[in-house]
């Protein structure tokens, strides 16, 4: 009799959850309405996790409630991880398919500009998004930090796998406009940088054999400078040229771009006393290509450098006004600077 007992008690209980469940959760179960509330659910949680979780968010009133309704229902065992936002007094029905569907997803558009440094992107996440430099770098085993590499994006990328241990991302997060899922930031930017950058150009090889570049990534250093130098296709083109006639002369390619990269000073002509920094970024004091890209260069500087104009030009300048000034040799460079408004 009294496990008859027990078993009616246990139907008459799965009748009033199954049937009843609108007032449960106005009686014992519920707390009163307010407004949503954010909870985060771990990946692996359980029906009594979760219960714990929407009690001490006051989403429900009493934990032990939901746990049974967790033995009634397969979909409490199905929560995925994630965000999620819950009104108080939602049905432990409604609560569990809220779970197993999974957070909504907001998507994010990001704009990256043609030229732009990883520190500038940094710069860019925190003031839109809030995800501050530390946290990108955590995310992503510091691979987009300048003094690093992270490993499993080298191994996964063929591009990235010669590069030198000690290097960053500089020059390979592709600059376009993307959507991502915000709760990928910063990653999943990142990666479809990565993805665009790969479908472009991974297999790219320079158009001429004239063009004294080793690799694809002397390709992206000095596309990377000619995008800080000058801005239009045809400049990009004429510009390659004059520095690839410089790399093959032996001249160093003097370029203020390579020097603002060092300073961050933002200035387009370099002082006398930047000209003397002591870095390999700086191409007055050394010869040849810098370690390592300045930015991200875009679609128009990598096919400048990819297919140059051929010129006679080995030196150029531009003036305050965005205008570009060709020479042949250093005594044209001299009067173009008299012309620019030069003061030295």
């Amino acid at each position: 009799m009294k496990h008859i007992g027990k078993i009616l008690l246990l139907v008459m209980f799965v009748v009033g959850v199954w049937g009843g469940m609108s007032f449960a959760n106005q009686a014992y179960f519920s707390v009163p309405v307010g407004s949503e509330k954010r909870i985060m659910i771990n990946a692996g949680a359980d029906g009594g996790q979760i219960a714990e979780i929407l009690e001490r968010e006051g989403i429900i009133s009493n934990a032990e409630g939901y746990r049974w309704y967790a033995r009634l229902d397969a979909t409490v065992s199905k929560a995925k991880a994630g965000e999620y936002s819950i009104r108080p007094q939602t049905s432990f029905r409604d609560i569990a398919r809220m779970l197993a569907i999974g957070p909504e997803r907001n998507e994010a558009q990001v704009t990256i500009i043609e030229g732009e440094t990883i520190d500038q992107l940094l710069e860019q996440l925190q003031a839109d998004f809030g995800i501050s430099a530390t946290t990108t770098a955590d995310r992503v085993g510091r691979s987009v930090d300048r003094k690093s590499f992270d490993a499993n994006l080298r191994d996964e990328y063929a591009f990235l796998k010669n590069l030198p241990r000690n290097r960053s991302l500089e020059g390979y997060l592709f600059p376009n406009t993307y959507r991502v899922y915000a709760d990928q930031l910063p990653i999943g930017l990142i990666r479809k940088q990565l993805d665009e950058f790969e479908k472009r150009f991974a297999a790219a090889k320079p158009l001429t054999q004239s063009v004294p570049l080793k690799n694809l990534d002397e390709v992206i250093i000095l596309a990377s400078i000619v995008q800080d130098e000058v801005r239009s296709e045809m400049e990009m083109k004429k510009v390659a040229g004059i520095f690839l006639n410089r790399l093959r002369d032996g001249i160093a390619l003097q370029s203020d771009a390579t020097v603002n990269y060092i300073t961050g000073s933002g200035r387009a002509r370099s002082t006398a006393k930047d000209l003397t920094i002591d870095s390999p970024w700086n191409t007055y004091k050394y010869r040849g290509l810098p370690p390592s890209p300045i930015g991200n260069p875009g679609e128009m500087a990598i096919k400048a450098v990819l297919d140059p104009e051929p010129t006679e030009y080995r030196y150029f300048l531009t003036d305050v006004e965005g205008k570009v000034y060709y020479a042949r040799t250093l005594e044209g460079h001299i009067e173009n600077r008299q012309k620019a408004g030069y003061s030295n």
